[in-house]
């Protein structure tokens, strides 16, 4: 089921697998890490209203899906790991580089920043991945 182009049933997938990589990095994997750089504890995390932020989250990995989605059409990409390899490159062009203004200009710490370049790298590598079975 396409509109204009964009497979759904894949972008949906797609935005479903950015939200699974996100919680597996800043749950099990970097959470504790994450929290640590952030100065969050279990205490100031509890104030924060977890629908809104979750319905944030998914508007985000929407887009960032269908962005995806849209960029592999337009470059022709066919197969895994031409998708791989458009998704990789979107990701250090757009993601990667728009990460790295907050170490830049806000001092995030370099490992925090870290952190968040490979939850996107690998969320958007396996957005390219999911999109290309479609």
């Amino acid at each position: 089921m396409d509109i204009l182009g964009i497979n759904i049933i894949a972008v949906l997938l797609a935005m479903f697998g950015f939200m699974v990589v996100g919680f597996l990095w800043y749950g099990p994997l970097f959470g504790k890490r994450w929290m640590e750089l952030n100065g969050f504890t279990p205490e100031t995390m509890g104030d924060v209203n977890m629908p809104v932020m979750m319905a944030k989250g998914l508007t985000n990995s929407l887009i960032a899906a269908i962005g995806i989605s849209t960029v592999l059409g337009w470059s022709g990409a066919v197969g895994l790991l031409a998708s791989l390899k458009i998704a990789f490159l979107v990701w250090l062009f757009f993601s990667a580089t728009t990460a790295l203004l907050a170490h830049i200009y806000e001092k995030q710490n370099l490992e925090l920043t870290i952190i968040h370049f490979g939850n996107q790298l690998v969320a958007y590598l396996l957005a390219g991945a999911i999109i290309s079975f479609f």
